[in-house]
């Protein structure tokens, strides 16, 4: 049995709670000891130092949360025990997280590309999200299910305005960011990095992550807002159930048939209640994101898994096991349309997700990936 500390701080809506709390299960159902250390609270440093001085063979911590920062005297390397650092994110948004010199870290990130970019500079590993499949006779049979559509989640600013705000940066670097994107609609699979290495070189070098940083941000924050307000206009004409603040201000710019419902904001665990009501549970993401909690939170329970694209999903799921699409590409009304029909695929899909995500994506799978590289550095 091995002692691990993980680390808990504040999160929007609780859900990068809930993944500590799936983590710290998952690692007791392994046979391990987990001493969870509330990094937020004044009390930190004492029940960090307690903790350890009863021993510890690894620390965990989800994006950034528990980490020492300094380049001297680093608390990590003093102690000199492993550290996985957990990141949902690309990790070029946590730049300066990643070269913080701890010796002994592992970084997971759900963002596959920054596996071949950090390359040597770090050691990095790709690590999808995960859920714990719901027991079948707990589930609500698909026939049952009072929820046609269901999209979590905050609504996204106005990506044209997003877009036309970037004129505040000058006339040649507004040129530059929509060269980029010109080229990344091309061919939005590909990695984003070399894009902006590329087109914003010599500004941008793609050895210098804190040049690629400015380039990448502001696009990263439109082609999100892009995919989700895409995506949720296309479904307004549906009964769609959307969870979260703001949808109000995308519905207002529907021009549409209306039938969806916006709810506003909810704690995580009745957007995981709700999710077991629903047939249809809805994703948006970048291509490059690789996963998000919202797609095997969906297997978890036999709901079809509806997702914007992306290059993992492609590459490594099995076929018929999500219902990807392109949003602003495809008509996606269409496509949950045709889905939500008494005699389509959809009840199959759902079915196909749950077994591929019981079979490698539940929390105690990531576990066993974590230890593991605990053990290699």
């Amino acid at each position: 049995m091995s002692r691990f500390i993980l680390f808990r701080g504040t999160s929007l809506y609780g859900s990068v709670d809930r993944m500590l709390d799936n983590l710290a299960a998952a690692f007791r159902a392994e046979g391990d000891e987990v001493v969870v250390i509330e990094a937020a609270k004044p009390d930190y440093l004492p029940a960090l130092q307690r903790a350890v001085a009863e021993g510890v063979d690894g620390f965990v911590g989800l994006t950034g949360i528990g980490l020492d920062l300094r380049e001297e005297n680093n608390l990590y390397n003093t102690l000199d025990v492993p550290f996985a650092s957990i990141y949902l994110d690309p990790l070029l948004l946590y730049w300066s997280q990643v070269e913080t010199p701890i010796q002994r870290r592992i970084i997971f990130t759900t963002a596959p590309d920054d596996v071949e970019y950090w390359g040597e500079r770090a050691a990095v590993r790709h690590m999808p999200h995960a859920a714990n499949p719901v027991n079948l006779l707990l589930q609500i049979p698909w026939a049952r299910r009072k929820i046609p559509v269901l999209f979590s989640g905050t609504a996204p600013e106005d990506p044209a305005q997003l877009r036309a705000g970037w004129s505040s940066h000058g006339e040649v670097v507004e040129q530059r960011l929509n060269d980029i994107l010109d080229a990344h609609d091309k061919d939005p699979l590909a990695p984003l990095i070399p894009l902006i290495a590329e087109i914003a070189h010599p500004v941008a070098r793609f050895e210098e992550p804190d040049t690629l940083y400015p380039y990448f941000v502001t696009l990263d924050t439109y082609l999100r807002a892009r995919a989700r307000w895409r995506t949720a206009l296309a479904l307004m004409a549906l009964p769609t159930l959307f969870i979260g603040p703001g949808w109000d201000r995308v519905a207002a710019a529907n021009d549409g048939p209306m039938r969806a419902t916006l709810v506003g904001e909810q704690p995580a665990a009745a957007v995981i209640e709700q999710i077991g009501q629903a047939k249809l549970v809805v994703n948006s993401c970048t291509p490059y994101h690789g996963s998000h909690e919202r797609i095997f939170q969906a297997m978890a329970q036999r709901a079809v898994a509806f997702t914007t694209e992306t290059s993992w999903l492609r590459n490594l799921s099995p076929e018929g096991s999500a219902a990807q699409f392109r949003a602003g590409v495809e008509d996606i009304t269409h496509r949950a349309e045709a889905l939500l029909e008494p005699d389509s695929v959809a009840e199959a899909i759902a079915e196909d997700g749950y077994r591929w995500l019981s079979s490698t994506h539940t929390w105690r799978d990531r576990v066993r990936s974590i230890k593991v590289g605990l053990m290699q550095v």
